[in-house]
């Protein structure tokens, strides 16, 4: 198997993720939200018979703390992989040229701010890296959920990957994709479209889906966990529904 499935992950600490649901939530509810969103992107992540599975890891010293949330130390199953850079743009990027380095033909990587995503998205993903150089999560706030790359030719998908030198250059062309990025605003998604476009890369686009950032995002949240559930699907999604369950319950107890 070529293909490679990084799941960005930062460990569950109070103060650091999920600041932006407060003051609708407590710092450690967020926390603990946090938790569950990351532990049902894993499970999504295990049913994808597709890919090898990768988590990215941050800060430096959370690997344990991260393992222990996913519950999965020591499962070989899962590999590890730390995430460099100062910012965003430079973690994406040097996470995209590990991989590259070690021989990966396509490249996903997700994050766990969308715990309810279908399947089939990141099964189409990789299946779109077959005849494009990019594929594209659209985010409902401007930014991506996902982004995939093919392999190292950028070749969009002809399979030739040419020799050393328009290696050098395609990997240069996808650097480009996370150059001069104004992160965490509305405009990441704008942007990296049209830094596709300058790189001559082509884009295979996902339909659009939603992270869970801000605290309305809850309420769509539990709407389509009920809508879930009253279709049958018991499976997807299940540590956030008991997580958000008991700050629901908690805040009609005050």
């Amino acid at each position: 198997m070529s293909n490679a499935l990084v799941l960005f992950m930062k460990a569950p600490r109070p103060g650091t993720v999920k600041t932006r649901l407060t003051p609708r939530v407590t710092m450690d509810e967020a926390a603990e939200l946090y938790r569950a969103f990351i532990v049902d992107t894993l499970h999504l992540a295990q049913r994808t018979a597709v890919a090898s599975l990768f988590v990215a890891w941050t800060p430096d010293d959370g690997r344990e703390e991260l393992e222990s949330a996913l519950g999965c130390p020591g499962d070989p199953d899962v590999n590890w992989l730390r995430q460099r850079g100062s910012h965003l743009g430079d973690r994406l990027s040097n996470a995209f040229a590990d991989i590259r380095q070690d021989g990966w033909e396509k490249t996903v990587i997700l994050g766990g701010d969308s715990p309810l995503l279908p399947l089939a998205f990141v099964e189409e993903a990789f299946e779109a890296l077959d005849g494009h150089d990019v594929v594209l999560g659209p985010a409902d706030d401007g930014g991506y959920y996902l982004i995939g790359l093919g392999g190292p030719g950028g070749s969009g998908g002809s399979g030739d990957p040419g020799g050393p030198g328009r290696r050098r250059n395609a990997t240069s062309r996808y650097d480009r994709l996370f150059e001069s990025i104004h992160w965490g605003t509305g405009r990441v998604l704008r942007q990296t479209r049209a830094a596709i476009r300058a790189s001559g890369l082509s884009c295979h686009e996902l339909p659009a889906w939603h992270d869970v950032d801000r605290p309305a995002d809850l309420d769509r949240l539990a709407r389509e966990i009920r809508t879930l559930r009253a279709g049958g699907d018991h499976l997807i999604g299940r540590c956030t529904e008991t997580a958000l369950d008991a700050v629901i319950r908690k805040g009609r107890d005050k």
